[in-house]
């Protein structure tokens, strides 16, 4: 899904809520690649997405969903989805933000 995200009191929308049904989502913001990850919440606790950068720090590479991690197939770098952290590469993550939930949209902020 691409997206012009329009901007309301420091927000930006990405999309409707119910538009995405199966996370990772891939969603493209100003050009550039995203996925929204839905994370483990606790029981009775509402449930958080965050959006993750799908750009490797390393070569540039996009990043791909495979089994539990984001993989990137230029040197396989790997990442786990939730925290955008790396899994095989000490201190290396995906830029990783919250997303909100207002009106039924998923939002970030514009800053």
């Amino acid at each position: 899904m691409s997206n012009q995200l329009p901007e309301a009191n420091g927000f930006r929308i990405i999309g409707k809520v119910e538009d995405f049904t199966s996370f990772p989502a891939s969603v493209t913001i100003d050009r550039d690649p995203y996925f929204i990850i839905q994370t483990a919440c606790q029981e009775d606790a509402p449930q958080e997405y965050k959006l993750v950068s799908a750009i490797c720090p390393h070569a540039g590479g996009v990043v791909r969903p495979w089994e539990n991690e984001l993989i990137c197939p230029l040197h396989y770098w790997s990442f786990d989805p939730a925290t955008g952290q790396s899994t095989n590469v000490p201190g290396e993550q995906l830029d990783c933000q919250p997303i909100q939930i207002s009106d039924g949209q998923f939002i970030i902020s514009a800053s």
